[in-house]
């Protein structure tokens, strides 16, 4: 009985036991914000960032850890085996260590007032609970401020690189925690792109050396810039730089052919060619010929021959201007070809020169240097030339005048708008209203209706008339006279009107078939004058139809 009450005893201990350490595991939060290792429970869980902190020495480090539900008490353990309790902590028994100002979701958080080495590593939160316990670790980074940058080149001659080969460049920064940032700058350029870094950890402490090796190929243009290697990292407010002047070594640099235009001839003429070599020439000459193979004759720079003068003038940096000067330009002088020939350590280079006295192409195919300008006394080609804006404005001001002239043209042709011809009465067409008129007027009752017509008449006729002369109004008002005259005189058939009406006369029309119509002509100098046909109305129709 005994051993049976023993034997179930150890049975439900070992189950117990073997419970307990099924609770005990590691759980990495979903969201990847809270990583922890520990014991978690419906009721129970840790607050905890494993985000590795950086802090330089004598900066404040706080290590932030919180839970969820009733705890017993924590503890802070670092790399090296110190262990700090969060109740003695608050309780102000450890030095340089103190409870931080919030302590709501950071209920076991601790402050470091003042980081050390000491510190550097990682840093363990523990939390106990009732049979449970929770741990959250993360990595402590105590920064070591990094040495100089040292540029692994020989300094007393500076850097000196071949403008058709690729060097490498190093720059090493022998120790830092973390690892330094290295960055390239040719001037004021940024040429980080052609460089690689190395970083490689000195120890077990987290101290890391750094090496950038620059590879590039330098331009002559490029000659005297500043290289410059910069640092930068958490201890320094200000990138730490390291810098060397560049020293590109080439044989003179290739031109095309230079020519020089608007030449005067009889002035004396200067011809200055910019070129670039480093090193400085050992080796530099004008020559002259028919072309450029076949050579007359040679001028060492300086030198002269009487007629040519040649000199060279150092600008700095691998930068040469060299001058000839011809006196008294003649044609003879145009009619020939220049060498300018430079040598130095890297090799040789000839440049040649035209010299002309004509215009300048549009295309602008002249020296456009600083120092390759024709000089001052002489007529620069853009002084000479149109815009292309300018000659585009003639153009369009040219469209405009042919267009307009050729529309003038189109409305002459036509006879159209100013150009239209002025109207004339039609003597037809003014006799058949003249007619038209008079043969109701002859047939009217009344008086009145043949005024009114003989007024409308002489307003339509008034239209088409031209303005007379003084003179020429008194002889037509004497015609008038003489011809009423004339009427009565011959014994008119026409019966004369009331005494109110005795100065207007109607005339009868001869409505007969037989007879053709009769036109007058009056002519005229300078104009076409039309009569007013004045006449008597007679109430006697039974004549007309006889007639």
């Amino acid at each position: 009985m005994c051993k049976c009450s023993f034997v179930r005893g150890a049975l439900v201990a070992l189950v117990l036991m073997a419970h307990a350490r099924a609770q005990e595991y590691t759980v990495d939060d979903p969201t990847g914000d809270v990583v922890f290792n520990g014991v978690r429970s419906t009721d129970v869980s840790l607050i905890f960032d494993d985000s590795e902190i950086v802090v330089n020495p004598g900066d404040q480090l706080n290590l932030d850890c919180g839970v969820h539900g009733q705890s017993r008490y924590c503890i802070w353990e670092s790399e090296s085996g110190q262990i700090l309790q969060v109740e003695d902590v608050y309780s102000n028994v450890f030095d340089g260590v103190s409870k931080p100002v919030n302590t709501v979701g950071n209920e076991c958080g601790i402050v470091i007032n003042s980081a050390d080495i000491g510190h550097h590593g990682q840093w363990t939160c523990k939390v106990f609970v009732v049979g449970k316990s929770l741990v959250g670790t993360k990595n402590v980074i105590v920064t070591i401020k990094p040495t100089s940058p040292i540029l692994e080149v020989d300094s007393s001659r500076g850097l000196v690189v071949t403008n058709e080969d690729e060097t490498p460049v190093k720059c090493s920064v022998a120790a830092a925690r973390p690892a330094v940032g290295i960055r390239w700058y040719l001037g004021d350029r940024d040429i980080t792109v052609s460089a690689e870094t190395e970083e490689t950890p000195t120890d077990k402490g987290g101290i890391y050396k750094s090496v950038s090796t620059l590879r590039r190929t330098f331009q002559p243009s490029e000659n005297g810039q500043l290289l410059t290697c910069s640092v930068t990292h958490k201890t320094l407010p200000v990138p730490e730089n390291t810098s060397i002047a560049l020293n590109v070594v080439f044989k003179p640099v290739e031109k095309p052919v230079s020519t020089f235009y608007q030449i005067r001839p009889g002035n004396d003429y200067e011809v200055k060619l910019n070129f670039s070599a480093n090193p400085a020439p050992i080796r530099k000459e004008w020559r002259y010929g028919k072309s450029f193979e076949n050579v007359e004759g040679s001028i060492s720079i300086p030198g002269s021959d009487g007629h040519y003068r040649a000199d060279i003038e150092d600008l700095g940096n691998g930068m040469y201007t060299a001058k000839l000067l011809v006196t008294g330009f003649t044609e003879a002088d145009a009619n020939k070809n220049y060498l300018l020939v430079v040598e130095n350590d890297y090799g040789e280079t000839q440049y040649k020169v035209k010299l002309s006295m004509h215009e300048a192409p549009k295309d602008g195919d002249s020296e456009t240097s600083n120092y390759d300008k024709i000089p001052p006394t002489e007529l620069s080609v853009s002084e000479d030339t149109l815009s292309g804006g300018a000659v585009a404005g003639i153009i369009i001001v040219l469209l405009i005048v042919v267009a307009a002239v050729g529309a003038a043209g189109y409305a002459r042709y036509r006879q159209m708008f100013c150009f239209a011809p002025l109207a004339t009465p039609d003597p037809e067409e003014a006799k058949d209203t003249r007619e038209e008129h008079d043969t109701e007027s002859a047939r009217g009752t009344s008086t009145s209706h043949a005024a009114n017509l003989k007024n409308r008449l002489g307003q339509l006729t008034q239209v088409f008339k031209k303005p007379k002369k003084d003179h020429d109004m008194k002889q037509d008002e004497t015609e008038k006279k003489s011809l009423t005259k004339d009427e009565h005189n011959k014994g008119s058939p026409f019966k004369e009107q009331s005494p109110n009406e005795k100065e207007v006369v109607y005339a009868e029309l001869d409505l007969g078939k037989g007879e053709p119509e009769k036109k007058t002509e009056v002519k005229a100098e300078d104009k076409t004058e039309y009569a007013q046909i004045v006449g008597t109305i007679t109430d006697n129709r039974e004549e007309e139809k006889k007639e």
